[in-house]
């Protein structure tokens, strides 16, 4: 028998630092309600990311109604987060650790490093917008040029907010999204109703210049693929943050929670993004918003870019800190949390200098699908392969056994699965930077984002089963055996 888990007192308060990493949460510190759920997930989903990728739609050469088809169908994905949320109640888990399971113990290595790049990517954006927002707001009090000072001090701001605290912990993340929902949420929905008046219905239904040599159905697959990136984005963190949840709590409500609370204010952004791109230049969505609405509003749209920006940072600074401990660094959450606010900070500093921010987002969005798809198909299908049950000590284990070691520290079928997955996305894909001949042939049409995850979820089905067969078969072939005989078998990897 294991030993009883430790529960520890003040572990997930609200303004007490959080003691949990990227272990397991025992069943009385669960103190996370459905509630929650819709206030993490809103004030998560309402930010300028959104925003930015429905102005794409109408950039890449869609009129306003395709690409409200485009905003519809990749937001969609949505749903990936909500089964993939299920899995971390029921195991208790964070995605960066029992992805061990599915990978192997050193296999997962890779993608841990993947997935915290990835956080640190989005923490900068989000960084970025909200840095633009204070700007603006610096400006309307009178500074007219804030320069390089001006941003620096934006920087900062955001990196005392945030930082703080997402290093509390997750009790605190949740209270303060809370807060971030309500206000953020309304202030949003007030820019929407008056910017939407706007709009010719008719002007912006006039077919527009698809890319170059490409039809309207390989650009509207295009757009759905920038689209769809932003919740597969998701697929390495977002599931963790609903862990706190009861293990007995309904899957249809984890996931009806999960995917309508992030789900609707994420698409009504993006929708937003496409209409307000037919009125203008919204290359810049703070101040490009600016001609189009009163001053008085104006102001409360930068508070809630503002507020946006650091509802979304918080919660992926506080799976980056969990990232960092999986890929193998000794040291507290909160320590490793603070690192990475330190890491991203610098980077952003950095990258403020880039003239071309929009072209760097669309190209960065398009190739993540080529990894995090078939990586959150493999982890979920193996999660569902064991019904959601990890041995909490032994997927924590370093030594060299146990039943999530693999083959050499790697579970092949995991390898498999998600390098297939990740060539055909690759085959697949439309983007600036690069185009698969597999959408060429198909006349540049994008379907990286809905091959990906099937396809290796399903392989990894397919592989699991026939190597549990075959480890099956050799232990039957065995038969009864002379003592100190042995027989010949391979280790099989961990399904």
């Amino acid at each position: 028998m294991s030993e009883p888990e430790l529960v520890i007192e003040h572990g997930n308060e609200v303004f007490h630092v959080e003691v949990r990493g990227f272990d397991h949460i025992p069943e009385p510190e669960r103190n996370m309600s459905l509630r929650h759920v819709d206030y993490l997930w809103v004030g998560t989903s309402v930010n300028l990311l959104s925003f930015a990728l429905g102005a794409l739609t109408i950039t890449l050469g869609l009129n306003l109604w395709l690409g409200f088809v485009a905003c519809i169908l990749g937001s969609i994905a949505y749903a990936y987060i909500g089964i993939g949320s299920i899995v971390t109640v029921r195991a208790g888990l964070p995605v960066s650790t029992l992805a061990r399971a599915a990978f192997g113990m050193r296999g997962n290595g890779l993608n841990a490093l993947l997935s915290w790049i990835a956080s640190v990517a989005f923490e900068v954006i989000n960084t970025i917008f909200g840095v633009e927002a204070v700007l603006a707001f610096f400006r309307l009090c009178g500074w007219s040029d804030p320069g390089s000072t001006g941003k620096l001090l934006a920087v900062l701001l955001q990196l005392v907010m945030c930082g703080g605290i997402a290093v509390l912990g997750h009790a605190t993340m949740i209270w303060f999204q809370r807060i971030f929902s309500a206000l953020i949420g309304f202030a949003l929905l007030l820019v929407l109703a008056f910017t939407v008046a706007r709009v010719d219905w008719a002007h912006a239904s006039i077919a527009r210049v698809p890319m170059a040599g490409q039809s309207s159905l390989a650009v509207l697959m295009a757009a759905t693929a920038v689209v769809a990136s932003n919740p597969l984005s998701f697929l390495f963190n977002g599931p963790d943050w609903v862990r706190y949840l009861p293990r007995r709590t309904s899957g249809r409500a984890i996931f009806r929670h999960v995917f309508w609370a992030s789900f609707l204010p994420s698409v009504l952004l993006c929708l937003m993004g496409a209409y307000c791109a037919t009125l203008g230049d919204v290359a810049d969505p703070v101040a490009g918003l600016k001609p189009f609405v009163p001053g008085w509003l104006f102001v409360i749209y930068i508070a809630a870019v503002i507020g946006g920006s650091l509802a979304n940072s918080v919660p992926t600074y506080y799976s980056s800190g969990l990232t960092l401990q999986a890929l193998g660094l000794r040291v507290h959450r909160y320590i490793a949390t603070a690192a990475d606010v330190i890491a991203s900070t610098l980077i952003t500093l950095y990258i403020l200098f880039v003239k071309d921010f929009t072209a760097t987002l669309n190209d960065f969005v398009s190739l993540l699908i080529v990894w995090v798809g078939p990586y959150g198909g493999v982890w979920i299908a193996d999660a569902y392969l064991r019904r959601c049950r990890y041995d909490a000590a032994a997927i924590h284990a370093s030594r060299r056994a146990g039943p999530y070691w693999g083959l050499h520290g790697v579970n092949p079928a995991g390898f498999i699965a998600l390098i297939v997955g990740m060539v055909l996305a690759a085959l697949s894909m439309t983007s600036p930077l690069y185009e698969g001949p597999l959408a060429r042939t198909l006349g540049g049409a994008d379907l990286s984002w809905l091959l990906g995850f099937p396809v290796s979820a399903s392989l990894y089905l397919l592989l699991s089963v026939a190597l549990e067969r075959r480890r099956a078969d050799e232990t039957r072939s065995c038969g009864p055996m002379p003592r100190r005989a042995t027989c010949s078998t391979r280790r099989s990897s961990s399904v």
